[in-house]
């Protein structure tokens, strides 16, 4: 059954417990580590996706324990073709802290190839990066605003049912637009806010094993409409919902559990995703180069780039929302 929460709660009881659990429109969920009997052992996640039709950017920073991560790729959607390079420090001592307030804060890092910094405003957020030697043979630069607009959010809230100490809280927030240039070796991007838009997948979690995760996302524009598309499998106590969800102009529509068939030895083939009496169907085709999926392999985190086609149906809707030829990209990471 999913629970939908609408008055703001506490993350944790004095206990170190999570015990208000469930789903909301909006961030209620007060994060407040300092209660948490787990503290020392959260892992974090900031994740960004930022696209304008023409490119697509995926930015992921991770802090798993006491392993540090960053993670990019940039995908040409036009000519066809991925870069991508990571960073990971393992036995990291000193924690690369992330901003917890989504209107405030400051990260930064730097080593002998990678700039990295990521600041939250109340109106955005700004993304520089200077990435030297990306991939082993270009050099890459990104300086990005973030504007966010009005609209909801998905706030997903779940314990493990043996031990509510161990959670999982996740924040999906497809309102901002893009603008500002990425780099990557002679290959030059702009983006504008009237075409570029951007993602905020927010997560922080303690968890007594790795897991294997994956989401199918969108974000783009049908008939004028911004439309944004979150199905996940996930972590926790399923009892309390899920992260499926999409966005039609800003306001959310909650889905139910989502059947998935594809095969993951072979990428380059579609993915299916089916749901309710109708309400989702949905084929998720890779785009190929050379016969092989459009893809970027980061350490343990696939992206892979490819087009929706099918439709969803929801009450709140009215009619049938039709994805055919709507940009996507498929998820897989362990964490």
């Amino acid at each position: 059954m999913q629970h939908e929460i609408t008055q703001p709660c506490n993350v944790f009881e004095k206990n170190g417990e999570v015990m208000n659990a469930g789903w909301a429109r909006s961030p209620v969920f007060n994060y407040n580590e300092a209660d948490s009997k787990m503290s020392g052992r959260h892992g974090e996640r900031d994740c960004y996706f930022i696209n304008n039709g023409e490119v697509s950017l995926y930015l992921s920073v991770e802090n798993l324990g006491l392993e540090f991560a960053i993670k990019i790729a940039v995908a040409d959607l036009k000519r066809g073709g991925v870069i991508s390079d990571f960073v990971v420090k393992k036995l990291n001592l000193i924690k690369n802290e992330l901003p917890e307030a989504g209107d405030s804060g400051e990260f930064l890092y730097s080593d002998k190839r990678v700039q990295l910094q990521l600041t939250n405003t109340p109106q955005g957020r700004f993304l520089k990066c200077d990435f030297i030697d990306f991939a082993g043979i270009k050099n890459l630069y990104f300086n990005l605003v973030l504007k966010k607009n009005y609209g909801d959010s998905l706030n997903e809230l779940a314990p493990f049912e043996r031990n509510r100490k161990y959670f999982y809280l996740k924040r999906f927030v497809p309102k901002f637009v893009a603008e500002g240039v990425i780099r990557v070796g002679g290959l030059e991007y702009t983006l504008n806010e009237a075409t570029g838009r951007a993602y905020f997948d927010w997560t922080r979690f303690s968890k007594p094993r790795r897991h294997n995760y994956q989401r199918l996302s969108a974000d783009c524009l049908i008939d004028g409409v911004r439309v944004s598309l979150c199905l996940a499998s996930r972590v926790g106590d399923n009892r309390y919902g899920n992260e499926n969800c999409f966005f039609t102009n800003g306001s959310l529509h909650k889905l139910s559990n989502i059947n998935v068939r594809g095969n993951t030895n072979r990428l380059e083939r579609p993915f299916f995703f089916r749901g309710g009496t109708s309400a989702v169907s949905i084929e998720f085709k890779p785009f190929t180069v050379g016969g092989k999926a459009m893809l970027a392999r980061m350490g343990s985190t696939a992206v892979i780039f490819g087009r929706l086609y099918g439709e969803l149906n929801h009450l709140d809707l009215g009619k049938t929302l039709v994805l055919d030829n709507a940009q996507a990209h498929l998820i897989f990471t362990e964490f």
